[in-house]
């Protein structure tokens, strides 16, 4: 029979993974009762080979690899509400030749924090399935270069607005259950061209034992707004164009979670990239993330 404690398991198997597929956000449809408070740690090793091209075919011109370790902490001041913060410091080296961004495409690593995320969470419903709206607020925190096959990011001011749904799936499948999350990115105008986009994340599970979970999950991301790539270095968008690129894709992610302890989970996560348009193409990403819960505060 199904563990009473599976929502709750649900929960830390959420945040530990921080929606590795997508790494996007750090929480989920079930939120933590009150009082408790969570560390989570990521790290993530991610190699580029292709870009992909407006009409979705392939390109090669150089890979790019990155490392990154995320740093992501919550607290739930009441049993509605939950409040999560996270910044990552990443690593770049562009593996091609030629220049695209003179100040990270040497052939070196570029480390850089780059942007602080800050989130706030609402349990609207927990019966007959769960859901949580949330908002977000995305600021870099210095200013790092964002042209080149290798930056480290966009440079961006970002607004998130969004929801996470879940529901366990036990009367049919036990052991296992679904959960999504959906947003919207209001994203700082560049050039005075609008760049938004809207993200969607579906993730299933299954808990082969209380303390084993496997997970599967897709990632797709729409653009609204943006231009085309490539964009030629006589442009006035070149300056920006990775910036404003209308990025699109659809990712695949397969998981395994341990929970070592009550308090403690272990995850491991592979993606790779499916389809995609005006992006670099996810040849594979491995991600082993890490969640602590020392106890309610």
């Amino acid at each position: 029979m199904p563990s009473p404690r599976r929502p709750g398991m649900i929960a830390a198997l959420a945040g530990c993974l921080g929606v590795a597929l997508s790494g996007q956000a750090a929480a989920q449809a079930w939120l933590p009762d009150k009082g408790e408070v969570s560390y989570s740690v990521r790290l993530t090793s991610l190699l580029n080979k292709k870009h992909y091209l407006p009409d979705g075919g392939e390109l090669d011109l150089g890979h790019t690899r990155t490392e990154i370790l995320g740093l992501t902490a919550s607290w739930s001041p009441s049993d509605r509400w939950l409040l999560t913060g996270g910044i990552p410091l990443v690593r770049t080296k562009w593996l091609g030749s030629g220049v695209h961004g003179p100040e990270t495409d040497h052939g070196h690593y570029n480390t850089t924090l780059t942007d602080l995320r800050l989130e706030v969470h609402y349990q609207a419903l927990e019966y007959p399935f769960a859901l949580a709206p949330y908002a977000a607020i995305v600021k870099p925190v210095r200013g790092y270069p964002y042209l080149g096959h290798s930056a480290p990011g966009r440079h961006l001011d970002e607004y998130w607005l969004g929801f996470f749904a879940g529901r366990a799936l036990e009367e049919w499948l036990p052991g296992t259950y679904l959960q999504l999350r959906y947003n919207y990115a209001f994203v700082e105008k560049v050039q005075g061209i609008a760049h938004d986009h809207s993200n969607l994340d579906v993730e299933a599970g299954y808990f082969l034992t209380p303390r084993w979970a496997l997970q599967l999950s897709g990632a797709w991301r729409w653009a609204h707004g943006g231009i085309d790539l490539p964009v030629p270095p006589t442009s006035p968008l070149f300056p920006d164009h990775d910036r404003l690129a209308a990025a699109e894709y659809l990712n695949l992610s397969a998981g395994v979670t341990w929970f070592a302890t009550e308090r403690t989970a272990w995850s491991l996560a592979w993606t790779r990239s499916l389809k995609g348009s005006n992006a670099h193409k996810v040849d594979r990403d491995l991600t082993l993330s890490a969640s602590f819960t020392p106890g309610a505060r």
